[in-house]
């Protein structure tokens, strides 16, 4: 209520948790964007049309006589001067009749970058693989969130090919309308949460201006009211990793307190499942981080004794240890290549590395470095402690070695994990196939490009990061990879400079 009054607003209370999550963030988050890129406003007609939903799974769509008019559609004049190429592209033309439309075609698009399909023949679970199908089952149910996000996403990724703001700006109202969408369907009294809110917050695209954890928040949240039933089927479980594994990289990256539901979850799945191993070591990093903040807090308070800080050190740098032991299997082999001794592929490796890593696929790719990034923030925040500790002890003592040595070993283990990170790049970004060929451009852009930008994202912001023990040639190299992967993904297109961070 204090806040109510400050603001001189009225408290209409909250539904219920979820509705706490994304009661407020939409119009904040829609008002800056438009702000800051100059977005005209919506008509008031479209406003009122969004305001007057009642809350509900199945929101129905505005409509004309005759026909259903989506709000995502694209306007006759927002679609001009759109190219785009053979959608079938089997086929020698396409009767004019059988062409699809162009929110069809930007959806498409979307779906052949970032979906991956399961592979046993490699490693890949797959990633978004669900999400055609449910995609047409939001045409049949009326479940408008999910396809607004998705359209979203589409525009988004559109208006980088296309260089065109219309499409950006569609892509920020689609934005603000799925979360509008999202809100109503998680405030329907008694509504069960099903994999279709799931799947919204997993592909909403969401600009770089909101709010840091909120989004992993948001998730968690899902999960918990989605129930402890949504592992039990293929598409369940896909929802889950794909959804915890955001979780995690924010409770990391922001040093966010673990979920208490994150042991529940972990517990009911197999150990010998790669991807499960993956995330409970994951969220055993992240506790030990928490740990390791919990050190430094003491150390900056005083009164540890020397002997107690050293052993505490030794404590944590043993579980950094035992989190790679796990690895040494066939499961998650691969191949490095030395640059100097492969002269065709230094034009794919000039001024990333020196040495190309090759997995089986990018997705192995990905988890490999998912892990190293997850590390590397561990080891900075163990870094800290010994660093202050070291200041504080007796410089005649012999804690003051072994600080000495655990500062040396974190700063070398650290810079070792970036160059491992960056040599996975040129396969990420598809200039290298997974068996050391240089990519053909005759062929075109490589179609992994997208989504293996969007899979660096992470473990190359953390390489880049100021205040990294990464070297400064280590930041230069990565800041031209996030440069890249900025105009591949389309962020830097649609988001300009506030997608530098």
């Amino acid at each position: 209520m204090p806040g109510c009054i400050k603001r001189n607003e009225i408290c209409e209370g909250y539904r219920d948790n979820a509705s706490i999550i994304f009661r407020d963030e939409t119009e904040k988050v829609i008002e800056h964007v438009r702000a800051s890129q100059a977005l005209p406003q919506p008509s008031s007609k479209t406003s009122s049309q969004l305001s007057a939903r009642k809350r509900s799974r199945s929101v129905e769509a505005p409509s004309v006589p005759g026909r259903i008019v989506d709000p995502s559609e694209l306007a006759p004049g927002e679609a001009t001067g759109i190219k785009l190429g053979n959608p079938r592209p089997w086929l020698k033309g396409l009767p004019s009749e059988m062409m699809p439309s162009v929110e069809e075609q930007a959806v498409d698009n979307f779906m052949e970058k970032y979906v991956i399909y399961p592979c046993n023949q490699t490693s890949s679970p797959g990633f978004l693989e669900h999400l055609p199908c449910m995609f047409q089952e939001v045409n049949i149910n009326g479940r408008y969130a999910l396809r607004w996000a998705i359209r979203a996403a589409a525009y988004a990724g559109l208006s980088k090919d296309q260089d065109s703001n219309i499409l950006a700006r569609k892509a920020l109202q689609c934005y603000g309308m799925a979360l509008s969408a999202l809100g109503d369907s998680l405030g329907m009294p008694g509504k069960v949460t099903d994999d279709y809110d799931l799947m919204t917050i997993v592909t909403l695209y969401t600009p770089e201006v909101a709010v840091k954890g909120s989004h992993a928040q948001g998730m968690a949240q899902i999960l918990r009211l989605r129930g402890s039933d949504l592992v039990y089927n293929s598409r369940g479980w896909s929802l889950f990793r794909l959804a915890h594994h955001r979780i995690q990289i924010q409770q990391l990256s922001f040093n966010m307190l673990p979920s208490p539901d994150t042991t529940n979850w972990l517990n009911q799945l197999n150990d010998n499942e790669p991807y499960v191993r993956l995330e409970k070591n994951a969220n055993a990093i992240s506790d030990t981080c928490k740990r390791a903040r919990m050190l430094l807090d003491l150390i900056n308070v005083g009164g540890l004794p020397a002997s107690t800080i050293v052993d505490m050190v030794k404590e944590l740098h043993s579980l950094d240890q035992s989190a790679i032991s796990w690895r040494q299997t066939s499961k998650w082999s691969l191949k490095n290549l030395t640059v100097s001794e492969r002269p065709d592929l230094e034009p794919a490796a000039r001024g990333i590395t020196d040495t190309i890593q090759l997995h089986p696929d990018i997705w192995m790719a990905y988890e490999w470095n998912y892990h190293r990034a997850a590390r590397i923030i561990f080891l900075e925040q163990l870094l800290k402690c010994t660093k202050v500790a070291l200041e504080t002890s007796d410089p005649d003592s012999g804690e003051n070695k072994a600080l000495t040595d655990t500062i040396a070993e974190c700063t070398s283990t650290i810079q070792w994990l970036a160059d491992e990170v960056l040599s996975t790049v040129p396969q990420s970004l598809g200039d290298i196939g997974h068996m050391g060929r240089e990519h053909d451009f005759k062929d075109g852009p490589p179609r992994c490009r997208a989504i293996g930008g969007y899979l660096l994202l992470w473990p190359i912001r953390i390489t880049k990061g100021q205040s990294s023990a990464t070297t400064l040639e280590q930041k230069q190299r990565a800041c031209r990879i996030f440069e890249r992967i900025r105009d591949y993904t389309g962020r830097k297109s649609t988001l300009g400079d506030k997608s530098i961070i």
